[in-house]
């Protein structure tokens, strides 16, 4: 768990963070979501200790000055493929070093590479005998070999094909699956986030709101109703949507009203 308690983050004097209260389950698959630059990036930043100090505000697994072996247990992947000037082996096992991972490394690299659907012949190549494609591959292979206990992951869609997007796709959930990884997921990419959330959150005005992945339209036969705001032709009048327990379930796709049966 990541708990976090009056965040304020500014920059070039505009207020771009201020999250009071805020928990971060480490073994779910969370996303963020948010418009351009709202501050999905620097959020991540600071949770993986690259911007300012808040060790006053940002409690690690308990800790509110976690050591460097719980440092090393948060994963920041950018949205730009980072590789070494050496082959594919040598950044596997320059980041596995430096993760201080001594053992099953030969393992943890074949199943990264599996994930992936990556041959291992790639291991001999050097970053600019890949493409594209290959690159943004190997990078998450890499991160994934670490098998860290959470993984921030900025824009990982943003220069993915639709067949790559999808490989990442099932990685996120076999490490879910397989090591009870949690992730944060930054990304604007609504196919990419759907079907992977157990959890939304919201960046907007500084503030992070969060809802529930449920879909409301899967209520009506537990004895919800509701309307959404585009069409009230089947909707009762407003004034019955007053009476408790209304409730109000927004997601920046979809917004909907809803009132259960009394």
């Amino acid at each position: 768990m990541i708990e976090i308690s009056n965040l304020f983050f500014n920059y070039q004097n505009k207020e771009v963070l201020k999250i009071k209260n805020l928990k971060l389950d480490t073994s779910k698959i969370s996303i963020l979501m948010g418009a351009n630059g709202s501050g999905k990036s620097t959020f991540l930043r600071i949770l993986k200790f690259l911007e300012g100090d808040f060790s006053k505000n940002i409690s690690y697994f308990g800790n509110f000055k976690p050591n460097n072996k719980q440092k090393r247990e948060i994963y920041l992947l950018f949205p730009e493929p980072i590789l070494l000037n050496r082959s594919v082996r040598a950044n596997f096992l320059f980041t596995l070093k430096t993760y201080g991972i001594k053992e099953d490394i030969e393992e943890r690299i074949k199943e990264s590479l599996m994930f992936l659907n990556l041959d291992e012949s790639l291991l001999s190549k050097h970053p600019n005998e890949l493409s594209s494609g290959q690159s943004q591959k190997i990078a998450f292979a890499i991160a994934l070999s670490v098998r860290a206990k959470y993984y921030l992951l900025d824009e990982p869609s943003a220069f993915l094909d639709k067949n790559t997007t999808l490989l990442f796709k099932k990685a996120i959930l076999k490490m879910h699956e397989n090591f009870n990884t949690g992730f944060l997921i930054a990304s604007h990419d609504k196919h990419f986030l759907d079907s992977l959330a157990q959890k939304k959150l919201y960046l907007h005005s500084g503030e992070i709101l969060e809802f529930e992945n449920t879909n409301v339209f899967e209520l009506e036969n537990q004895g919800v109703k509701f309307c959404n705001f585009i069409d009230f032709s089947n909707c009762k009048k407003y004034k019955d949507f007053k009476k408790p327990p209304s409730k109000i379930a927004i997601d920046p796709y979809k917004i909907s009203f809803f009132n259960s049966k009394n």
